[in-house]
């Protein structure tokens, strides 16, 4: 089953939830750390183990502010030097111009919140369509 690791922040917790219940709907495993650890329990080193074992990083931006907070950076950069595909799903309401500079030359996927079936689908299709 291809695997996908989840970043976001907790005030995104909702929106990557519904992304990751139709990953899951199209066979696609979803890794949210917020789902399989608890606060202060082997955090890092779950982290690093999940994303070492993913084929492609998301990071779910519905707040592009929260995208600069330090969980989301050491999971991206995890990602980043473990050579994983990357993805930012980014809230229709919002643009790729609110996001910090660092993130400027990542792929950006515009989703309707209200439609997480269509971003699932676009995230398996991205990632694992020649699969």
């Amino acid at each position: 089953m291809p695997k996908v690791f989840l970043s976001h922040s907790r005030r995104d917790a909702d929106l990557a939830a519904s992304v990751a219940r139709e990953l899951r709907r199209l066979g696609v495993e979803a890794f949210d750390v917020f789902e399989h650890v608890a606060s202060g329990e082997g955090w890092r080193r779950t982290v690093k183990a999940a994303i070492r074992r993913a084929e492609g990083f998301v990071l779910v931006v519905g707040v592009p502010e929260v995208a600069a907070s330090s969980w989301t950076g050491y999971e991206l950069g995890m990602a980043e030097a473990l050579g994983k595909p990357i993805l930012i799903l980014l809230s229709h309401n919002r643009t790729a111009s609110e996001l910090p500079i660092e993130m400027s030359e990542l792929p950006v996927l515009s989703f309707d919140p209200k439609r997480p079936e269509h971003a699932a689908r676009e995230i398996a299709d991205r990632f694992f369509a020649a699969a």
